[in-house]
């Protein structure tokens, strides 16, 4: 059934489950290679101090932590964006076959408008990737990740994510 506002039927929540996992493994894992090297560059191992007697703790790990956690969240923030503001579709949403377009809006070939696209983006990647680095409020973030995706299961009649409710979006089945 396509509700009031849809231009198609609403995509169903396991065709957003499999295109996001789609765009996981596309970011997740240059990203992952990027972390440990990253990591290997800017952590020292603690080393023993022959002239004090003792073992000198290594640092970075902080350093490491904030570098990644800012990096990870641009590079989701910016793909999401471009791909959004491109086309409507990430690579997953694409494979899956469904498309984000403004509630009211039409299936036309173009994509979000720039300010829609970006307020999207920040509001599904910023809190819980951004604020990884930190380490009380990293948990929260990850509450909130999933409480915005979650979101669409008692939303009626729409089945809007957080995110998409922000800018007034869905995201529908174009095949």
């Amino acid at each position: 059934m396509q509700p009031p506002g849809a231009p198609a039927p609403l995509a169903e929540w396991w065709q957003r489950l499999v295109a996001r996992i789609i765009d996981a493994v596309i970011l997740g894992i240059p990203w992952l290679i990027i972390s440990f090297a990253l990591t290997a560059i800017i952590v020292t191992q603690a080393s023993y101090d022959p002239g004090k007697g003792v073992i000198v703790p290594g640092g970075g790990a902080f350093l490491a932590s904030l570098l990644i956690s800012l990096l990870v969240g641009a590079t989701w923030i910016a793909y999401e964006f471009l791909m959004l503001k491109q086309r409507g579709q990430t690579v997953g949403k694409i494979v899956m076959g469904i498309k984000v377009v403004p509630v009211g809006g039409t299936l036309d070939a173009g994509g979000l408008g720039t300010d829609t696209a970006i307020k999207r983006a920040a509001v599904l990647w910023g809190p819980p990737q951004l604020l990884q680095w930190v380490p009380l409020v990293s948990w929260i973030g990850s509450i909130f990740y999933l409480v915005n995706v979650l979101w669409q299961f008692w939303d009626k009649p729409l089945q809007q994510c957080l995110h998409d409710k922000a800018v007034n979006t869905i995201v529908v089945k174009i095949k």
